[in-house]
């Protein structure tokens, strides 16, 4: 086997990794905010990465251990949504009540989710502001959040380029931030998590018409 071929596997080895939502919260707090070395108590230091691995599950595919040892099984969204993290995201308890203490999430994944939550911050995080980051050109004022999605779906509209993902991104990033519910952000932030996973401009990944369907039958129910 060539050196390359060698060093191609070890990449997808090391990205394809599973690592606790624990130590995901962990890793990403330092990254979502601005002084990850100042000095919390206890407490404090456990609801920000509550805080923080909740925000994962709302943006990044989650993973839970199979009890009969198996690979771990992806989470549906119907499981996620509503579902609690607690103990310093040690636990994840889910809408039905079920407790999962071996929860995980893939450092391809992980990557991907700290560069949404980067962009459009997490707004519970009231003691600890996002990082300010490079200013990202807003969607034209004049349109409501129903047209900005029709204008994101005509940019996504074939063949692509990287320009017209980029302009899509700012645009959910607009949607996010000035989503009049929660629910709308999340599915906002699911939508820029299924572009991210393009493995080239000109071909979108399967999920993104289904995620364009939910946000947009989410601004719906918003307007009605």
């Amino acid at each position: 086997m060539s050196r390359k071929s060698k060093t191609q596997q070890l990449t997808e080895s090391i990205t394809g990794q599973h690592l606790a939502i624990s130590v995901a919260a962990h890793l990403a707090r330092t990254q979502l905010v601005p002084d990850p070395l100042a000095v919390y108590d206890a407490q404090h230091l456990t609801d920000m990465v509550d805080l923080v691995g909740a925000a994962l599950a709302k943006v990044a595919p989650l993973y839970a251990q199979d009890p009969g040892g198996g690979a771990p099984r992806p989470l549906m969204d119907g499981e996620l949504e509503g579902a609690v993290v607690k103990h310093a995201a040690s636990i994840v308890v889910l809408r039905d009540g079920r407790t999962l203490s071996s929860v995980s999430i893939k450092r391809a994944d992980l990557r991907q989710a700290i560069a949404i939550l980067k962009a459009v911050g997490i707004p519970e995080l009231r003691t600890a502001p996002p990082a300010r980051e490079p200013q990202v050109a807003p969607a034209k004022p004049e349109l409501n959040p129903a047209q900005t999605l029709d204008e994101i779906e005509k940019l996504l509209r074939p063949p692509l380029v990287t320009q017209q993902l980029q302009r899509a991104n700012q645009m959910l990033v607009s949607i996010a931030r000035n989503a009049p519910q929660g629910r709308v952000a999340n599915l906002a932030m699911q939508l820029m998590s299924a572009l991210h996973e393009s493995t080239a401009p000109e071909e979108l990944p399967d999920a993104v018409p289904l995620q364009l369907a939910r946000l947009r039958a989410a601004l719906q129910e918003t307007e009605t």
